[in-house]
């Protein structure tokens, strides 16, 4: 506890929060009474004259206090405060809209709007007071603008995870961000007019910056085309709803995707520009303040107004207020004479961030922002104190620095920078993007000064300009779009670079905590003159201060050879979990309307049996749903691909896995189709190598390890009028345990396979056709006798899907029914004699 007396209060307390946080956002909560009591033992403890372990106390006391209002953020009872309205009902809502809508990204048809609702009832009902933050999705061209009344009619969801293993936290996400819930308002034949305007409420503030932004907005589309527009209006304005998918994915793969969101980089720049230009005004205009010592000062409060101005015409994106705060904090260390305490500046940033934004430990650009800060930090006075160690000798006589040492020294600097800020989100950037850019760290150094002094800093300079003053002011915006055009192309450039990138699995949180454990006693490891060793000597209380580098280094040695033990036990439990399991695991997936399930069989072989689907076509279940489990469960290649027919809802999600896990083969029942999107999943099938194999009841039985497949259905020789008919019918067949996949056979299917003579009978049915009422026959049902029907369909689907008739048809021969909408992935686990079957959830969870 002594080593504590020497940590600055600000690092403990900031430490505090963050482990609070992080734990309310896995749902692991204290109530505020424990905080209240931890804090009265701190207290007491002080008093006694026992500060380490009030330390310990106030620690404790903050960390279980900050976990109350994420509590209160994730579980608590969101759909109160919408009357009760019930999930997936036709509702209308009345409120205001604090913000100008902006285009959904990818899919400019769609705008996206947030309404503080005042009333909600029943559509046609009547309204009753209400209170909530709803995201509104609408179609068409609304002229709509902040401090709008709007009368809302569409259809309502609560947040909701899909509820598979690996999946983002979709539902956690909204409520970060105060949504209650959402409402899809899309035109009809009897309410042509979803979203009304109803009156107006004057914001003086927040109206300016959004007649700011919509006459940037213009400027920028009346003297730009695609694709330098779309690209200037995400960096001045935040304005994504242009990018498109190819031009997120040059970025993403070159590990660049952070320069087409506002964040700190971009505000970093404007921040860099405007104090350089402030301290250079100081010096020429007011040579009093600056032998005063005032220039960086004067310098720090030009940053901090222009990356005010800069952050509140960028919108309401998290990522910048993120990054304001940040930049902020660093001014504000510059005012108080500690600008080399970047350190506490970092702690402060998070500190604020966290108790204006609770659950931000969970957000993806908190956690790569403040890890590669602090990464860069560390690690870059690690490379000054190598660099002036190697290069500049401090025994021989003082003398200038040549200009080519010193542009050496900046250039090594830069680079250097660059290499920090790679190793400190290398791992996030796996867990969260599943991907390693190996072309990142010579690519950021050629395309981010490109994008951000030259297209963010300029495009700002003409954004301003053309207030005043609108041929130069074009003149400088174009120069930017064409700079920003540039950047995309040497972005596309890169990422088709031999092994520019390369797909990794997801490494698990323990996973996590090794690798930045191993990174920080890297940036820990003593240099000569090393702070850490100097700041043990000034503790109080310790003794033989000459053995303190021996201590320090054993210290090190135990906690690398701690973590390299548990990486090592790690490494073992996956190889024999994903190399040598004995039992058959089939998952069920839950993507929505459509059917996924992956098997592993004995062994480390895999099969994908269909992919999932959408009937949007920004949704890829392929890449996220089904890509993600299987990278959680560290799946880097899907040997067989089995398609049971070839609608989008069974396919659609098949081409990122063609395209991501290299299948050796591609089984379909021989059935085509005319969707174009088809034809892309057949092209990237030949792209990657797979064999194709056409299966009916005339194949022969496939035996991979100790688990038999025949392919019962479609029958050889019959053709059908519907597709649905043509499904393929697996029979899987693991000694004792056998599991039948079903497809999207209707009656008609049924009663073929049944007068065929095909073995049907299975402990496991994937019920056909997500349960719909043309399914499911009793004498199909009688035929196979299962123990347990897994029903996959989506959450409050407009097919209206299961049947009733139907579950009380598996009900009344007594199999258990399992369906993804409620349960999420469903496992089953046969080991040849028994089968062990569960779900992800717990019906009707979140």
């Amino acid at each position: 506890m002594r080593a504590l007396d020497g940590t600055p209060p600000l690092y403990l307390v900031t430490l505090a929060i963050i482990s609070g946080d992080a734990a309310g956002n896995t749902h692991f909560y204290f109530p505020l009474w424990w905080g209240v009591m931890l804090g009265f033992g701190a207290a007491g403890a002080y008093l006694a004259v026992r500060p380490g372990l009030a330390a310990v106390l106030a620690f404790a006391a903050l960390a279980a206090t900050a976990t109350v209002p994420v509590h209160q953020q994730l579980d608590a009872p969101h759909r109160a405060v919408l009357g009760g309205l019930s999930d997936g009902s036709h509702v209308t809502i009345e409120g205001y809209l604090e913000r100008a809508p902006q285009r959904v990204e990818r899919l400019r048809e769609l705008l996206e709007f947030d309404v503080r609702v005042a009333l909600a009832g029943p559509a046609g009902g009547r309204l009753r007071p209400a209170r909530g933050l709803v995201r509104t999705t609408a179609a068409g061209d609304l002229a709509l603008q902040a401090g709008d009344a709007v009368r809302v009619t569409g259809s309502l969801r609560y947040p909701r995870n899909d509820g598979d293993p690996g999946e983002f936290d979709y539902r956690s996400w909204l409520l970060r961000q105060g949504i209650t819930a959402s409402i899809f308002a899309m035109p009809t034949k009897r309410l042509a007019a979803p979203v009304q305007v109803i009156g107006h409420r004057t914001m003086p503030f927040g109206g300016l910056v959004e007649r700011i932004r919509d006459h940037i907005g213009k400027f920028i589309d009346g003297n730009l085309s695609y694709p330098a527009n779309v690209e200037m209006r995400a960096l001045l304005i935040g304005d994504r709803g242009g990018i498109t998918e190819d031009l997120r994915q040059r970025f993403a793969l070159t590990g660049m995707a952070h320069l087409l969101v506002i964040s700190g980089l971009h505000l970093g720049f404007v921040a860099a520009a405007a104090y350089f230009l402030g301290r250079w005004l100081t010096l020429l205009a007011f040579p009093a303040l600056a032998a005063r010592g005032y220039a960086n000062k004067v310098a720090a409060l030009c940053a901090a107004l222009a990356v005010t101005a800069y952050a509140a015409i960028a919108g309401h994106h998290i990522s910048t207020f993120r990054a304001w705060v940040m930049v902020l904090s660093y001014a504000l260390a510059i005012l108080m004479d500690r600008s080399r305490e970047l350190v506490s500046s970092l702690a402060l940033a998070a500190l604020v961030i966290l108790l204006a934004l609770p659950g931000s430990t969970a957000d993806i650009g908190f956690q790569l922002s403040f890890a590669s800060v602090l990464v860069i930090i560390l690690g870059m006075r690690r490379f000054t104190a190598w660099w002036r160690w190697r290069y500049r000798n401090p025994l021989a006589p003082r003398s200038e620095t040549s200009r080519l040492t010193l542009g050496a020294e900046m250039a090594a600097g830069y680079v250097a920078v660059s290499f920090w800020a790679m190793v400190g989100t290398a791992p996030l950037t796996a867990f969260h993007f599943n991907q390693f850019s190996m072309v990142g760290l010579i690519a950021n150094a050629v395309v981010v000064p490109l994008m951000g002094f030259g297209s963010v800093v300029l495009g700002l300079v003409a954004a301003a300009l053309n207030f005043v003053a609108t041929p130069p002011a074009r003149v400088l915006l174009r120069i930017a779009g064409e700079l920003a055009v540039w950047g995309a192309g040497l972005a596309g450039w890169f990422s088709r670079w031999p092994l520019a990138w390369a797909r990794v699995f997801t490494p698990t949180p323990l996973e996590l905590a090794i690798v930045y454990g191993l990174i920080l006693l890297w940036l820990m490891a003593p240099l000569k003159g090393a702070s850490v060793l100097q700041r043990l000597r000034q503790t109080p209380g310790l003794r033989n201060q000459d053995d303190l580098p021996r201590i320090y280094a054993r210290m090190r040695a135990a906690g690398a050879l701690v973590l390299l033990a548990a990486l090592s036990i790690d490494s073992i439990w996956w190889v024999q979990h994903r190399c040598f399991n004995r039992d058959l695991r089939v998952t069920f997936l839950s993507v929505g309307e459509g059917d996924a399930a992956v098997v592993r069989f004995p062994g480390s072989r895999v099969m994908l049996i269909d992919g999932g689907g959408a009937f949007r076509s920004t949704f890829d279940p392929g890449e996220r749903i089904v890509a993600p489990y299987l990278w959680s469960q560290k799946i880097m290649r899907v040997d067989y691909v089995a398609l049971s027919h070839p609608d989008r809802d069974h396919f659609g999600g098949l081409t990122f896995i063609a395209r991501n896990f290299a299948p050796r083969e591609f089984w379909t029942s021989g059935v085509d189709s005319a969707d174009d999107s088809y034809a892309d999943l057949v092209e990237a099938m030949h792209r990657a190598g797979a064999r194709f194999r056409v299966c009916d009841s005339s194949s022969p039985a496939t035996q991979i390890g100790a688990v038999k497949l025949t392919c019962v259905g479609p029958i050889a020789g019959v053709a059908e009028r519907k597709e649905n008919n043509s499904s393929m019918v697996l029979r899987m067949t693991y000694g004792r345990d056998v599991i039948l996949f079903a497809g999207d056979i209707e009656a008609k299917g049924e009663r073929e396979l049944i007068a065929s003579g095909a073995k049907l009978g299975a402990q496991v049915l994937k019920v056909p056709h997500h349960g719909s009422r043309s399914s499911s026959s009793a004498g199909f049902i009688a035929a196979v006798h299962p123990q347990v029907a897994v029903i996959s369909l989506g959450y409050h689907n407009r097919f209206h899907f299961p049947a009733p008739e139907v579950i009380q048809r598996y009900r009344d021969a007594a199999a258990e029914v399992l369906r993804t909408d409620d349960d999420g992935a469903i496992t089953v686990d046969a080991d040849g004699q028994h089968l062990l079957v569960g779900a992800y959830r717990e019906p009707g969870g979140s």
